[in-house]
């Protein structure tokens, strides 16, 4: 979600300051040519934000029912 923000302000900098996952991947693929290698930790980080999204869900479920 703050990709383009950090990266039209900063770049990514000052030295590693404001960088995020995304920025790394982006940075790593583009400018240093490690497509393969950056696609795979982007399909990796897809899959992490997908299992805190439904651990999340599940979570605020129970609460939900525990509530109502």
């Amino acid at each position: 979600m703050m990709f383009d923000q950090i990266f039209a302000l900063t770049g990514g900098g000052p030295g590693t300051s404001t960088q995020t996952i995304a920025v790394l991947i982006y940075k790593r693929g583009f400018d240093g040519g490690q497509f393969a290698c950056q696609s795979a930790n982007a399909a990796a980080l897809f899959l992490v934000v997908v299992f805190i999204s439904l651990f999340q869900l599940k979570v605020l479920e129970k609460r939900e029912k525990q509530f109502a």
